[in-house]
Protein backbone atom coordinates (compact mmCIF):
# COMPACT_ATOMS: atom_id res chain seq x y z
CA UNK A 1 0.00 0.00 0.00
CA UNK A 2 2.92 2.36 0.58
CA UNK A 3 3.95 1.97 -3.06
CA UNK A 4 0.46 2.92 -4.24
CA UNK A 5 0.46 5.96 -1.93
CA UNK A 6 3.83 7.03 -3.33
CA UNK A 7 2.56 6.56 -6.88
CA UNK A 8 -0.62 8.60 -6.26
CA UNK A 9 1.34 11.32 -4.46
CA UNK A 10 3.81 11.55 -7.35
CA UNK A 11 1.02 11.76 -9.95
CA UNK A 12 -0.87 14.42 -8.01
CA UNK A 13 2.19 16.53 -7.24
CA UNK A 14 3.33 16.62 -10.86
CA UNK A 15 -0.01 16.98 -12.60
CA UNK A 16 -2.33 18.53 -10.05
CA UNK A 17 -3.69 21.55 -12.03
CA UNK A 18 -4.59 19.61 -15.17
CA UNK A 19 -5.92 16.65 -13.20
CA UNK A 20 -8.18 18.86 -11.06
CA UNK A 21 -9.57 20.66 -14.10
CA UNK A 22 -10.51 17.46 -15.94
CA UNK A 23 -11.67 15.79 -12.73
CA UNK A 24 -14.13 18.63 -12.11
CA UNK A 25 -15.42 18.29 -15.68
CA UNK A 26 -15.89 14.56 -15.16
CA UNK A 27 -18.09 15.26 -12.12
CA UNK A 28 -20.87 16.47 -14.43
CA UNK A 29 -23.61 13.83 -14.52
CA UNK A 30 -23.45 13.12 -18.24
CA UNK A 31 -21.53 10.46 -20.14
CA UNK A 32 -20.07 12.96 -22.63
CA UNK A 33 -18.58 15.06 -19.80
CA UNK A 34 -17.13 11.99 -18.08
CA UNK A 35 -15.70 10.69 -21.36
CA UNK A 36 -14.15 14.09 -22.14
CA UNK A 37 -12.66 14.44 -18.66
CA UNK A 38 -11.27 10.93 -18.48
CA UNK A 39 -9.91 11.03 -22.00
CA UNK A 40 -7.67 13.89 -20.92
CA UNK A 41 -6.94 12.37 -17.51
CA UNK A 42 -5.58 9.28 -19.29
CA UNK A 43 -3.46 11.49 -21.52
CA UNK A 44 -2.11 13.62 -18.66
CA UNK A 45 -1.32 10.73 -16.34
CA UNK A 46 0.96 7.88 -17.43
CA UNK A 47 0.97 8.97 -21.09
CA UNK A 48 2.63 12.27 -20.23
CA UNK A 49 5.23 10.43 -18.12
CA UNK A 50 6.10 8.26 -21.09
CA UNK A 51 6.13 11.15 -23.53
CA UNK A 52 8.51 13.11 -21.32
CA UNK A 53 10.74 10.04 -20.79
CA UNK A 54 9.95 9.81 -17.07
CA UNK A 55 8.82 6.20 -16.96
CA UNK A 56 12.22 5.05 -15.77
CA UNK A 57 11.99 7.51 -12.89
CA UNK A 58 8.92 5.63 -11.67
CA UNK A 59 11.04 2.50 -11.44
CA UNK A 60 13.11 4.22 -8.75
CA UNK A 61 10.15 4.46 -6.34
CA UNK A 62 10.79 1.29 -6.57
CA UNK A 63 8.05 0.04 -8.86
CA UNK A 64 7.97 -2.67 -11.47
CA UNK A 65 6.29 -2.17 -14.82
CA UNK A 66 3.52 -4.51 -13.67
CA UNK A 67 2.90 -2.35 -10.59
CA UNK A 68 3.00 0.86 -12.62
CA UNK A 69 0.32 -0.52 -14.91
CA UNK A 70 -1.85 -1.79 -12.06
CA UNK A 71 -1.43 1.42 -10.04
CA UNK A 72 -2.37 3.57 -13.03
CA UNK A 73 -5.39 1.36 -13.69
CA UNK A 74 -6.46 1.50 -10.03
CA UNK A 75 -5.76 5.24 -9.70
CA UNK A 76 -7.85 6.24 -12.71
CA UNK A 77 -10.64 3.80 -11.83
CA UNK A 78 -10.70 5.23 -8.30
CA UNK A 79 -10.85 8.77 -9.71
CA UNK A 80 -13.81 7.74 -11.86
CA UNK A 81 -15.70 6.37 -8.86
CA UNK A 82 -14.93 9.48 -6.78
CA UNK A 83 -16.07 11.78 -9.60
CA UNK A 84 -19.24 9.72 -10.06
CA UNK A 85 -20.21 9.76 -6.39
CA UNK A 86 -19.23 13.44 -5.99
CA UNK A 87 -21.51 14.32 -8.91
CA UNK A 88 -24.30 11.96 -7.84
CA UNK A 89 -26.27 14.60 -5.88
CA UNK A 90 -26.64 16.55 -9.13
CA UNK A 91 -27.80 13.55 -11.17
CA UNK A 92 -31.19 11.95 -11.40
CA UNK A 93 -31.08 8.77 -9.36
CA UNK A 94 -32.35 6.31 -11.92
CA UNK A 95 -31.06 3.11 -13.46
CA UNK A 96 -29.58 5.18 -16.32
CA UNK A 97 -27.29 6.91 -13.84
CA UNK A 98 -25.76 3.59 -12.81
CA UNK A 99 -25.56 2.48 -16.45
CA UNK A 100 -23.64 5.70 -17.12
CA UNK A 101 -21.12 4.70 -14.43
CA UNK A 102 -20.60 1.36 -16.16
CA UNK A 103 -20.32 3.05 -19.58
CA UNK A 104 -17.75 5.47 -18.16
CA UNK A 105 -15.71 2.54 -16.83
CA UNK A 106 -15.81 0.89 -20.26
CA UNK A 107 -14.66 4.11 -21.90
CA UNK A 108 -11.85 4.61 -19.37
CA UNK A 109 -10.57 1.04 -19.64
CA UNK A 110 -10.64 1.05 -23.45
CA UNK A 111 -8.79 4.35 -23.82
CA UNK A 112 -6.30 3.56 -21.06
CA UNK A 113 -5.63 0.28 -22.84
CA UNK A 114 -5.19 2.00 -26.20
CA UNK A 115 -2.76 4.57 -24.78
CA UNK A 116 -0.68 2.02 -22.89
CA UNK A 117 -0.63 -0.33 -25.90
CA UNK A 118 0.59 2.52 -28.10
CA UNK A 119 3.27 3.37 -25.57
CA UNK A 120 4.40 -0.25 -25.48
CA UNK A 121 4.96 -0.43 -29.22
CA UNK A 122 6.80 2.89 -29.34
CA UNK A 123 4.04 5.19 -30.60
CA UNK A 124 3.38 8.66 -29.28
CA UNK A 125 0.65 8.24 -26.62
CA UNK A 126 -1.03 11.57 -27.38
CA UNK A 127 -1.16 10.90 -31.10
CA UNK A 128 -2.43 7.36 -30.58
CA UNK A 129 -5.18 8.53 -28.22
CA UNK A 130 -6.40 11.20 -30.63
CA UNK A 131 -6.15 8.88 -33.65
CA UNK A 132 -8.20 6.20 -31.90
CA UNK A 133 -10.72 8.83 -30.76
CA UNK A 134 -11.07 10.07 -34.35
CA UNK A 135 -11.35 6.48 -35.62
CA UNK A 136 -13.92 5.68 -32.93
CA UNK A 137 -16.02 8.75 -33.72
CA UNK A 138 -15.97 8.25 -37.49
CA UNK A 139 -16.44 4.48 -37.68
CA UNK A 140 -19.12 4.39 -34.98
CA UNK A 141 -21.16 7.02 -36.84
CA UNK A 142 -21.41 4.92 -40.01
CA UNK A 143 -24.27 2.50 -40.57
CA UNK A 144 -26.59 0.93 -38.07
CA UNK A 145 -26.26 -1.46 -35.16
CA UNK A 146 -29.31 -3.41 -36.38
CA UNK A 147 -29.06 -6.27 -38.80
CA UNK A 148 -29.70 -4.72 -42.19
CA UNK A 149 -27.85 -3.81 -45.36
CA UNK A 150 -25.91 -1.06 -43.57
CA UNK A 151 -25.06 -3.08 -40.41
CA UNK A 152 -21.92 -1.85 -38.64
CA UNK A 153 -20.73 -4.33 -35.99
CA UNK A 154 -18.22 -1.80 -34.62
CA UNK A 155 -21.10 0.22 -33.16
CA UNK A 156 -21.74 -2.67 -30.78
CA UNK A 157 -18.24 -2.54 -29.26
CA UNK A 158 -17.33 1.12 -29.71
CA UNK A 159 -16.12 2.69 -26.43
CA UNK A 160 -17.99 5.88 -27.33
CA UNK A 161 -21.26 4.51 -28.76
CA UNK A 162 -21.59 1.29 -26.73
CA UNK A 163 -24.73 0.08 -28.52
CA UNK A 164 -24.24 -3.24 -26.71
CA UNK A 165 -22.84 -2.69 -23.23
CA UNK A 166 -21.83 -6.33 -22.70
CA UNK A 167 -19.87 -6.48 -25.97
CA UNK A 168 -18.35 -3.05 -25.30
CA UNK A 169 -17.24 -4.20 -21.85
CA UNK A 170 -15.73 -7.38 -23.31
CA UNK A 171 -13.89 -5.29 -25.94
CA UNK A 172 -12.59 -2.86 -23.29
CA UNK A 173 -11.43 -5.74 -21.08
CA UNK A 174 -9.69 -7.33 -24.06
CA UNK A 175 -7.91 -4.05 -24.83
CA UNK A 176 -6.83 -3.52 -21.22
CA UNK A 177 -5.59 -7.12 -20.95
CA UNK A 178 -3.65 -6.85 -24.22
CA UNK A 179 -2.15 -3.55 -23.10
CA UNK A 180 -1.16 -5.12 -19.77
CA UNK A 181 0.68 -7.89 -21.60
CA UNK A 182 2.36 -5.44 -24.00
CA UNK A 183 3.31 -2.96 -21.28
CA UNK A 184 4.79 -5.52 -18.92
CA UNK A 185 6.58 -7.56 -21.59
CA UNK A 186 7.76 -4.89 -24.00
CA UNK A 187 8.84 -2.36 -21.43
CA UNK A 188 6.50 0.55 -21.96
CA UNK A 189 8.94 3.14 -23.30
CA UNK A 190 10.96 3.36 -26.47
Amino acid sequence: MKSFDAYVRKQLLEKFPSMVFFFVISMLPEFAAKAFGFFFLVIFSIASDVRQKRLDLLLYLPLTRKRIFLFEYAFLTLLLFVSFFAGLPFASRTVETWVMLFKSLIFLWAYLGIVLSAVSVGMDPFGAAFLFLLFDLVVSSIGSSRLSANFNPYKLISPIRQDNIVLSAAFALFIIYASYKLFTQRGGEK
